[in-house]
């Protein structure tokens, strides 16, 4: 059986289809990745960010992105804001809350109190590399649900899930905004 995503009109409404011809609405990829926190092991979930940051902590390395200089490892913090804001915690003051409560958080964060300020300056810093880590987690969160490999989603549907994470990181900033009042 072939597996993939692809685009199909239907009354007005972009749906994705997969499997065998089954038909998925883009409310339904909506409402998967708004209750990522729900079904997903929140190690796994931790697990899946970390080698997506990975990937492209290599390439911000080599670009120069990171500063060297930094107290705190900034691919811990990339890590740590990218499976927060998938998870849909958004406010830098609950994230450093988190690191310190929460399992999950306190692994991808090895351990060290994080504080709000220092997240909200990454996230400022790193608002393309922070998108680009959320995104690349919603594609695979929904490779995961619906049984898909990573080069069987459709691009229109790649660019959902993007416009998605650049949603979660207005939201972050709209917060840390109202936090720093």
């Amino acid at each position: 059986m072939e597996w993939r995503v692809e685009e199909i009109e239907q009354a007005g409404h972009r749906l994705a289809g997969y499997a065998d011809r089954e038909v998925v609405e883009l409310d339904e990829v909506s409402r998967v990745i708004g209750e990522l926190r729900s079904w997903a092991d929140p190690f796994a979930l931790a697990s899946w960010v970390e080698q997506e940051a990975e990937i492209l902590n290599h390439g911000a390395r080599i670009s120069g992105v990171f500063d060297s200089t930094a107290e705190c490892d900034p691919s811990m913090i990339l890590s740590v804001l990218g499976y927060s804001y998938a998870i849909g915690v958004f406010s830098s003051e609950d994230i450093a809350r988190n690191s310190r409560a929460n399992n999950a958080f306190n692994a991808l964060a090895g351990g060290k109190f994080l504080f709000r300020q220092e997240l909200t300056v990454f996230r400022r810093r790193n608002r393309a590399l922070l998108t680009e880590l959320v995104a690349r987690v919603f594609v695979r969160a929904v490779c995961e649900w619906y049984g898909l490999g990573r080069t069987e989603v459709a691009p229109y549907l790649d660019s959902y899930l993007r416009r998605l994470a650049i949603e979660r990181l207005d939201i972050a900033r709209h917060l840390d905004a109202v936090d720093e009042c």
